[in-house]
């Protein structure tokens, strides 16, 4: 399956059990508690009993976690609601007492944009909906953020128009403005180790991607100046996680489709194999891996999500939430972050590496947008 850092956890507990019958008669296979799942807050395991590999596994009752308000038990399975060991029993199928011990970790963060009180700012949140934080107060809408390197950075309206900020995301850390210019500074997006940025401007008139130091010292423009043609624009830029290449969206060839550039200024982006001959393309964001780019598309109807793999140039559909989906973006672990669009915007998110159904990220805010999680 496409993303590396994929993680399936199960716990394994439980010993060799007494002979049956005879001291020379047949013995009990051994069986083992498993619980098939993440051990993050918020998740839900599946409670087995495994006497072999997988195909083995056979039901289990009577399912118990300690303390007592480390889960939520229903039928064969736990949502767990809190960080730290816990303790889960259960009674395999012949009666037989298992037992087995987990360590549940806190979930990623993803940080996002919303309305709250009738301003945009930018927020972060655990997927599960815990410790709800605001990183901007400024009236003026806030938007697009980049988390990597312990920087935030994002695009901001407070100015009139659109201006790059940045704030560290250690405690304390103070907001410091990257661009004073009359044009509209937009959509960053931070290299993995944080020191480099690539953004859009209209400052020459067609909105360009450029590339900066963090800092936004010596902007350049990205692509050559021969690149497209006099009306084309270009949006939406994303870094590999190495950092040589960046991907995305440009009307060079006539429509919207994606492209991938070295990140050098003045190069020359070239089209993705198959996108833009079909639908609109946009919005691509590169995986942790730098495996799997992901975008939003309209080849199958209305805005989808996608995967274009970088290593065969094969395009597949993503399993998401009903309704029309974008904006995706990555958390560390390889799950995929995405906003649904609506009366009001939710956000999501799914793992592209197996078949479980999407699953919505309660936000408390009003219309959050543009998820992402932090670069490792």
């Amino acid at each position: 399956m496409p993303i590396a850092s994929r993680i399936t956890l199960a716990a394994l507990a439980g010993a060799m059990l007494a002979a049956c019958g005879s001291d020379s008669g047949p013995t009990a296979p051994a069986r083992t508690l498993v619980a098939v799942g993440r051990f993050e807050r918020g998740a839900t395991l599946r409670l087995v009993a495994r006497d072999g590999p997988p195909g083995s596994d056979s039901t289990v009752s009577n399912v118990t976690i300690t303390p007592a308000n480390a889960g939520a038990v229903t039928g064969t399975t736990i949502k767990l609601l809190q960080a730290g060991a816990a303790t889960i029993g259960a009674t395999a199928s012949d009666g037989r007492a298992l037992m087995t011990t987990i360590t549940v970790v806190a979930p990623p963060v993803v940080f996002f944009d919303a309305v709250v009180a009738g301003n945009r700012d930018i927020y972060s949140i655990g997927i599960d909906g815990g410790e709800l934080k605001r990183w901007t107060t400024a009236l003026g809408e806030e938007s697009h953020p980049s988390v990597a390197g312990g920087l935030l950075v994002f695009s901001s309206a407070r100015d009139g128009n659109g201006e790059l900020y940045s704030l560290t995301t250690a405690a304390g850390g103070t907001e410091k403005r990257l661009t004073t210019t009359t044009a509209n500074e937009i959509q960053p997006t931070l290299s993995t180790a944080g020191t480099s940025l690539t953004y859009v401007s209209d400052a020459g008139g067609l909105t360009r991607v450029y590339v900066a130091a963090a800092t936004l010292t010596n902007p350049a423009r990205l692509s050559a100046a021969s690149f497209g043609f006099g009306g084309s624009i270009e949006y939406q830029p994303t870094w590999s996680p190495t950092g040589d290449r960046i991907a995305l969206m440009s009307t060079a060839n006539g429509r919207s489709n994606l492209f991938i550039s070295s990140s050098t200024p003045g190069s020359t982006p070239a089209p993705v194999t198959g996108s833009g001959t079909q639908a609109t393309d946009v919005e691509p964001t590169w995986s942790p891996d730098g495996n799997w780019i992901a975008f939003a598309s309209t080849r199958a109807g209305g805005a989808q999500l996608f995967l274009f793999d970088v290593r065969t140039s094969a395009i597949k559909q993503l399993a998401q939430a009903t309704g029309t989906s974008g904006q995706p973006g990555w958390l560390p672990d390889g799950r995929l972050l995405f906003t649904v669009f609506g009366a009001e915007t939710t956000l999501w998110y799914l793992d592209p590496a197996d078949t479980s159904p999407p699953v919505q990220i309660p936000t408390a805010t009003t219309n959050p947008a543009h998820p992402t999680g932090a670069r490792p």
